[in-house]
């Protein structure tokens, strides 16, 4: 028979997959079910509403994503500009599955919910990135030119004023391509020349010298 940590396990990741396909609002609870195999009362026995459902997948999202994200940071193995590639990628993934319309579904019917994830989105920012700065400062692949905390400042508020439903709206992209630019504009500016070299994909580098000799 299967006990109930495994239950509660297959509600959680089936409720997690449901709200990032389509959202918070057009999922039911007998959906959710449904697609378990299970009867609607089992998930009341574990969540007293869908409500308390997609807290507790933020709760576990968020749980995740700093297990993953201080792996990264705290990996002696991993060479630093490797290191923040593996950083970007991370997050670069983890914003793909947030369409444009789960974001707005979520601001507007769970507001406690998406403030939740904008309070942790702050924090990650100025905890995981301002020790990621201050070592590649230190290990020169940052340049010392240019302020520390400043440099979270502008990261921090691009993050929380572009990525957020008002202003995705009216953008023809994704959350995911708009942290693309932003990391394109602010990290990249932060390398050193020879950083540099080592960060950007080869192609990427005979694209842009390409294109400065033609200038």
């Amino acid at each position: 028979m299967i006990n109930d940590t495994v239950i509660r396990d297959r509600i959680l990741r089936t409720a997690t997959e449901q709200f990032y396909s389509h959202g918070f609002s057009k999922v039911t609870v007998d959906e959710i079910a449904s697609k378990i195999g299970i009867s609607k009362k089992t998930i009341y026995k574990f969540y007293s509403s869908k409500e308390d459902l997609i807290r507790a997948v933020t709760d576990t999202v968020i749980a995740e994503t700093e297990t993953g994200f201080r792996d990264i940071v705290e990996d002696i193995h991993l060479d630093f500009v490797e290191k923040l590639r593996k950083m970007m990628t991370f997050v670069g993934i983890h914003l793909s599955r947030l369409s444009k319309y789960l974001i707005e579904d979520l601001e507007r019917n769970t507001p406690h919910v998406w403030s939740k994830i904008s309070e942790y989105r702050t924090k990650n920012i100025y905890q995981h990135f301002g020790s990621l700065i201050r070592e590649g400062r230190k290990k020169g692949i940052f340049r010392n030119d240019i302020d520390e905390q400043l440099v979270l400042m502008i990261y921090a508020n691009a993050i929380e004023n572009i990525i957020n439903p008002n202003i995705l709206s009216q953008l023809p992209v994704t959350a995911n391509q708009v942290y693309e630019t932003i990391i394109k504009v602010i990290f990249e500016g932060l390398l050193t020349d020879e950083a540099r070299t080592r960060y950007l994909p080869k192609e990427l580098l005979r694209n842009n010298n390409r294109q400065q000799d033609e200038e």
